[in-house]
Parts: C-alpha cells; structure tokens; sequence
C-alpha cells in the first residue's frame, strides 16, 4: 500500500473527509473557506520542503524562491485582462520553474551542510532583491492578477475560481496529488535510492549510483511543486509580490514542517493546520501575538520530539 502507517491511513481518511465538507458548512462565510484554502496550499509548499528536507537530507532557506516565482511567472506569462487556462499555465509555469531549478541546483548542490543551507538563502535574497528593485516587476508593490483563469478541459468546465468554494476544491485536489505524487515517488526505486543516500551517502555512492544526479532530480521536483502551491496562493488572493520569496517564508514553513514532524509527508498537513491555527487565534488575541506564537513553538518542540506526527503515532499505534 501507499500509505504503510495505520495512523497515516487514519489521520488521512479523517482529514480528506472533513475536508471535503467543509465548504458545506461554511459555504455562507467565505472568509473562513477562503482561510482553509490558504492552509491547503501552504501545505503543498511544506510537503514540498518535507520532501527534500525529510526524505531528500536536503534542509533549504531558499524554497521560497520557487514559491514566489510560481506566481510571478503567471503574472508575467499571462495576458493581463483575458482568461486563460489554467491547466496550460500550470504546466508552462511547472515547466520553467523545473528549468530554472535545474539551473540553481547544479549550483548549490555542489556544497552540503551548512554551506548548502546558506547558498540557497542567499540565492532567494538575490533573487528577492531584484524583483524588489525591479519598478517593470511592481517593485515592492508586486503585480496584481485581474483575471482568474478557467479550467476547461476538452471544452468543459468544471470549477468557477471565482467562487470561493470552487478554489477550495482545486485546492484540494492539489493536496491529494501533491501527497499521492510524493507517495509514488518514494516508493520507487529512485525513491529508495535517495533515501538511501541521505542514510549512508557513501555506501550508496559505493554501489554505483549518482547521488549528484538523484539530488538534482529531487531538488526540481520539491521546487516545481513549490511554484505550483505559490500559483495557487497568487491566484487566490490575485496578486503576487517579493515577500512571497523571502527567507522568513522558507523560515515559517521549516517550522511548520518542524511542529509537524518531518519526513512523515501528512506531518506537513498537521504542522501546517497547527501553526496556523495558532497564528490566527493569537493575533486576534493580542497585538503581542508573536510573543505568544513563539512560546507555544518552544513548548511544542521541546514536549514533541518527533513532532505532532509522532504524538499521533504514539496514541494510535498502541
């Protein structure tokens, strides 16, 4: 099976079943729907991260690069009052996002450790600068998205993006894929072989294999599904800006993938909900809420060493 874990198929079954509801009962209040959505993207770009850093060894301050430059390209590529496919765009933008990571990571992948962890923040802040500085790119203002794009296949439509409820499935749908693609992939054999390389780099080295190359492929594949997740958030609230690439969104999803549990893959989804949660009920709390959210972080990572993942594991694999 995909999913080995009981408490994996458990907490999986649970969480697709409320969330297939949700728009149900909260259909009348779309702030709400629009604020779940939010939280199902954000969780591809923490399972996106999860994958390089859980399973690949690779931990990044630079992922949000990608994720910011998912929505810049749509900005960019699209025509700005005229509706367009999304599942085209979509794969034009998962498409150059690949191109371009293959490109950045042949160059970061050169180092390892520390070295790594730097290069790629630094190549994020480079990358966050210029488009910062960058007055035909909407500087620190960004670009807004007028239009949202149809999803018609073969001369059928079947969401409205500018219905609320309808995004929120996509981007549920999204969710689904991203956790089935990275399932998929960890279960092949180029999936155990990574693995491996994280574990023992030299003994899978010794046997023959490429690491450079397993990591590159690896490193395209959590940045193309970064830029996918960073399409979605710039697509819901139409606009896409620098903050979108700065190291404290890669920073904010570490922590979240940390809170979460990581290399578990659905640990993504509990950090994510968690943090979130959290964020939202201490800002309208306190106008100290970040005080209180950092509290509750330490508490968390010092009680749950091995996440909300391992407590869940601890409770239902008894």
């Amino acid at each position: 099976m995909i999913f080995e874990k009981r408490t994996e198929r458990i907490f999986l079954a649970v969480f697709f079943t409320v969330a297939l509801c949700i728009p149900l009962f909260l259909e009348a209040n779309s702030f709400f729907v629009g604020k779940v959505t939010t939280i199902l993207i954000l969780t591809i770009f923490v399972m996106s991260l999860d994958f390089l850093v859980g399973r690949v060894g690779l931990v990044t301050l630079g992922h949000a690069l990608f994720y910011g430059l998912g929505g810049y390209l749509f900005a960019i590529l699209a025509p700005e009052y005229e509706a367009v496919n999304f599942w085209v765009y979509a794969f034009y933008i998962m498409a150059i996002n690949a191109l371009i990571a293959l490109v950045v990571g042949a160059v970061v992948l050169r180092t390892s450790g520390i070295y790594f962890i730097m290069i790629t923040l630094a190549m994020s802040q480079m990358v966050y600068y210029f488009f910062f500085d960058s007055l035909e790119f909407g500087g620190d203002d960004g670009l807004f998205i007028f239009m949202k794009p149809e999803t018609t296949i073969f001369g059928i439509s079947f969401l409205d993006l500018d219905n609320p409820s309808h995004f929120y499935y996509l981007a549920l749908f999204a969710v689904l894929i991203t956790l089935l693609s990275i399932k998929i992939v960890l279960r092949s054999r180029f999936g155990r072989i990574v693995e491996a390389s994280r574990i023992n780099p030299q003994r899978t080295e010794a046997l023959g294999y490429n690491i450079f190359a397993f990591r590159l492929i690896s490193y395209v594949v959590g940045s193309m599904l970064a830029a996918y997740a960073g399409l979605l958030f710039a697509l819901q609230y139409g606009y896409v800006n620098p903050q979108f690439m700065t190291w404290e969104m890669s920073g904010t999803a570490l922590v979240m993938l940390i809170l979460g549990g990581m290399g578990t893959i659905y640990g993504a989804i509990l950090g994510t909900i968690a943090y979130e949660s959290l964020h939202y009920l201490f800002e309208h709390m306190t106008t100290d809420w970040m005080l209180f959210m950092g509290g509750a972080i330490i508490l968390m990572v010092l009680l749950l060493r091995k996440g909300l993942a391992g407590y869940l594991e601890k409770l239902l694999e008894k």
